[in-house]
């Protein structure tokens, strides 16, 4: 039977190799994307894209339906429901419409979740408020 100390060290070094082979802890896409920026304007590729990839959006919509998400041009130009942003006008466009609760059309992306989380649809509003700029 092992005495206390070889079992605290057993369960220590559990532990320590199970969070060496666990690259997130536990989180979901929301926290490995990049948070919003503390100050200046929000960055396409800094900011955005970052989220749009770490939710899979560019396997699902590298074209589907006539919509790319892999760049400002892309997302500007649009699908079969239009342009996915209007620059200027978060609220307006198809963009967060889906990725937040309730669409108008279809499901809410990406269908199945996890959903993108709060702040980081924030981030994307922000940045299309600002004027969706390819930066």
């Amino acid at each position: 039977m092992m005495d206390m100390a070889k079992l605290a060290a057993f369960v220590l070094l559990a532990g320590l190799v199970a969070m060496a082979g666990c690259k997130d802890m536990g989180t979901g896409p929301e926290d490995s994307a990049s948070p919003p920026p503390a100050t200046g304007t929000v960055s396409y590729s800094r900011d955005v894209l970052p989220i749009l990839t770490s939710y899979g959006c560019p396997g699902c919509h590298g074209g589907t339906s006539g919509l790319t998400v892999t760049s400002v041009a892309g997302l500007l130009a649009g699908g079969a429901h239009g342009a996915a942003v209007i620059p200027g006008n978060a609220d307006g466009s198809n963009l967060i419409k889906k990725i937040s609760p309730s669409p108008p059309f279809g499901a809410r992306m990406p269908v199945g979740g996890p959903f993108v989380a709060d702040s980081l649809v924030l981030v994307i509003k922000t940045w299309i408020n600002e004027g969706a700029k390819n930066n």
